[in-house]
């Protein structure tokens, strides 16, 4: 809270007002009975609770993942020394000692036998690889997103500590002024922004991260945060949005759900402004970013209809069955 700045627009407001504080007009009027609920913020504690137990999680499953990953590693590597070092000599040697051309065609064949073996050892470690740096980057994800939900818990503390002599109805005028002087047209701004990005590049957003195999495209939360001014997180359940100036800290909470047969959308259902609730009014107000399907389903080997799937780190294109 910029108390420092505000307290004289605060002061001008609450003389507009009828009475002590008797009809405050912003948003945050809503709040004069949670502005010191402590049960308001019981959300941000279950997702801190819910995060830090995946973060608990994941880091046995990575140490296995690390272990067996390491170990295959260095059988693949001893094989690709031997094949290295004995290859050529082994095939002159072969075709020295063999007389009979049948021979020499069965040894080709076991050596190539083995040759293809080894290829298949190999594929089978990047797959394992690849799980291995994908449950690294969860990880990763869940304890970045773990300090952000603190750190709009504690902007909480540090706005009621700030300001322990004030009554609640002024408490409340201060987020409002915050709200409409420093947060919401900032926000609304870059939104739209964000809006009219994915709606113009979806397929480049899903191109950026093709792989091969059934579902080969994924929309990567990297791609948006490198050209967002906010920051995004994508977990298999919510989408979590965070907005954040010096002394400002907003979180914002919601799901990809399909908004019409044509597009997909990010719909918010509850935002913490310095770790207050914020009223529904706020949230209606709040545009998430449109993906529209036509766009992906002229991908190439892109199947439609289609659909979008929240995962940790993005969002993955599916085909409807």
């Amino acid at each position: 809270m910029r108390k420092k700045q505000f307290i004289p627009a605060a002061v001008a407001l609450l003389l507009c007002a009828t009475g002590a504080y008797a009809h405050l007009t912003g948003a945050f009027a809503n709040f004069l009975v949670t502005v010191n609920d402590e049960s308001t913020t019981e959300r941000l504690k279950e997702e801190v609770a819910q995060t830090k137990k995946q973060i608990a999680e994941l880091m046995p499953q990575i140490a296995k993942l690390e272990a067996s990953y390491k170990a295959d590693q260095q059988v693949a590597v001893d094989k690709l020394q031997f094949y290295s070092e004995l290859g050529l000599d082994t095939w002159v040697t072969l075709l020295l000692q063999e007389q009979e051309p049948v021979d020499i065609l069965g040894s080709q064949w076991l050596i190539e036998r083995n040759l293809d073996a080894y290829m298949a050892e190999l594929d089978k470690l990047y797959l394992a690889y690849k799980q291995l740096v994908a449950t690294k980057e969860t990880l990763e994800g869940h304890e970045k997103l773990l300090a952000v939900i603190e750190e709009n818990l504690q902007a909480r503390g540090a706005f009621l500590a700030d300001n322990p002599e004030l009554p609640i109805e002024q408490l409340a005028n201060y987020l409002d002024i915050d709200w409409m002087a420093e947060v919401e047209p900032a926000l609304l701004a870059i939104l739209a922004k964000d809006r009219a990005l994915t709606e113009h590049e979806a397929a480049a957003w899903a191109s950026a991260r093709a792989v091969s195999g059934p579902n080969p495209y994924r929309l990567d939360e990297s791609w948006l945060n490198e050209r967002s001014e906010l920051r995004y997180f994508f977990r298999s359940d919510h989408v979590y949005v965070v907005f954040q100036k010096p002394d400002l800290h907003v979180i914002l909470i919601g799901q990809v759900l399909e908004e019409s047969p044509a597009a997909a959308a990010l719909v918010f259902e509850a935002g913490f402004f310095n770790g207050f609730l914020m009223p529904e009014t706020l949230i209606e107000e709040l545009q998430g970013f449109r993906i529209p399907y036509a766009q992906l389903g002229q991908l190439p080997d892109a199947q439609v209809p289609l659909y979008l799937q929240q995962t940790s780190g993005g969002l993955i294109v599916r085909t409807k069955e």
